[in-house]
């Protein structure tokens, strides 16, 4: 049903499980089965990503990505948000930190975190972002340090994009050569920008793997689709964020470990996300352990 037609706009946010995991019912939240192809298990009350029109058996490099390739191709909504099983966006516009760390994502812990206004928030916006995190060295840089990524992967991509989008190559430099990441392939846009950023993303990808030589990469590595698609967001939201009605939110980062939990939080109160003091801090680790 077209939206205009509707009294309330569809919003649905497809959280991307490879295994069983809380996500409360009802509300925003659908749980989606990713890579349910390959999976010995079936995920009872999850939709599965190998429904219709699909890509879930490539999976192992997509990632995430296979769920919202299932979402573009064959759901029907006005708003199409994307979570992780353990990382979600929450309505917070005050908060500034890149992230929270909570235990598990409960209704009671969600409604603690504003879901129950959530979806009139949602509706004054084109395209929610999660929260820029300063790296202090360029997007380009770290791809290309990352364990498991290949700087060679995410330069053939670049040229890609310049040859196939041209008018997307200062926003691209820009966005590569910056230190500000926007992390996860988590996000929530409208129907016509989730379409377009879609038509956009999904040939891309198409054309590195027919292009690119992965010869002896490791499961890890071969997970390389979705290691793109979290840059190229990054490039689309950059070229597309002046002409849309956009906004960042927070993310929260579940860990049900309670020792491992606060762990993380300790860690993230004395280097605080995106600080200078973290980037620090990091850099003498790496180089202490190569």
């Amino acid at each position: 049903m077209p939206m205009a037609e509707r009294q309330t706009p569809d919003i649905r946010i497809f959280v991307s499980c490879h295994k069983a995991f809380p996500v409360p019912e009802g509300g925003l939240l659908y749980p989606v089965h990713v890579g349910a192809a390959l999976a010995g298990q079936r995920l009872e009350g999850y939709i599965r990503d190998d429904s219709g029109e699909n890509i879930s058996r490539q999976n192992r490099r997509y990632c995430e990505m296979t769920g919202q390739y299932w979402a573009w191709k064959n759901a029907d909504a006005d708003y199409y948000g994307f979570f992780h099983y353990r990382r979600y966006l929450y309505p917070d516009t005050r908060c500034r930190r890149p992230y929270i760390i909570r235990s598990e994502p409960s209704k009671a812990l969600l409604e603690r975190l504003g879901y129950g206004t959530f979806a009139g928030l949602i509706g004054q916006y084109q395209l929610i972002a999660p929260i820029g995190e300063d790296m202090h060295v360029s997007v380009r840089e770290h791809y290309g340090a990352a364990p498991f990524h290949r700087a060679k992967d995410l330069a053939l991509a670049e040229r890609i994009v310049a040859r196939r989008y041209p008018e997307y190559a200062e926003a691209m430099e820009r966005y590569l050569s910056g230190t500000v990441c926007y992390w996860g392939n988590i996000y929530i846009m409208d129907r016509e920008t989730f379409f377009d950023y879609c038509g956009w993303l999904f040939p891309i990808l198409r054309e590195f793997d027919e292009t690119a030589d992965l010869s002896g990469y490791n499961t890890q590595e071969l997970r390389v689709d979705g290691y793109l698609a979290e840059r190229l967001f990054g490039v689309y939201y950059t070229k597309r964020r002046a002409s849309l009605a956009c906004l960042e939110l927070p993310r929260v980062h579940f860990e049900p470990d309670t020792g491992r939990r606060v762990k993380q939080q300790v860690i993230n109160a004395l280097l605080p996300p995106g600080s200078g003091l973290r980037a620090r801090v990091k850099k003498l680790v790496m180089e202490r352990n190569k």
